[in-house]
């Protein structure tokens, strides 16, 4: 089992058969099949050796890579709706600054504008017991 599973077969072709298992054994099919703890072993070998080979790891990088994509796509399809909502705001943002520019604006033109404005500064009525 070990050299068809290492691929240095000596009298098959090196598929991981039963048939050749046997005919690398010396031993019929018939007998090969009747041990069965083996076949268990050599069927686990076999699924190990399918999913480790070449074909079947390029086959699991195409599948991650298109996975990746699509978690990409929907990545990218988020942070564009974000941008979006965040332009939204920065736009009220830049009007509600424009319009308190304005206020501003107003209120120190009145200010000017008021030649009898004064300061007054209040008086604080005496505490009882201080002084």
């Amino acid at each position: 089992m070990a050299r068809l599973l290492d691929g240095r077969p000596e009298r098959t072709g090196g598929a991981l058969t039963v048939s050749n298992l046997a005919r690398e054994a010396g031993v019929s099919r018939a007998t090969a099949n009747r041990a069965v703890d083996l076949l268990a072993e050599f069927r686990a070998a076999e699924a190990r050796h399918r999913r480790s080979s070449p074909q079947a790891l390029k086959d699991r990088v195409r599948s991650l890579e298109a996975e990746l994509r699509a978690v990409r796509g929907a990545g990218m399809a988020e942070l564009r709706a974000l941008t979006r909502t965040l332009a939204q705001h920065i736009q009220v943002l830049t009007l509600q600054v424009a319009e308190r520019d304005a206020v501003i604006a107003g209120l120190q033109d009145e200010l000017a504008r008021s030649n009898e404005a004064k300061v007054v500064p209040l008086q604080r009525p005496p505490r009882d017991g201080a002084g």
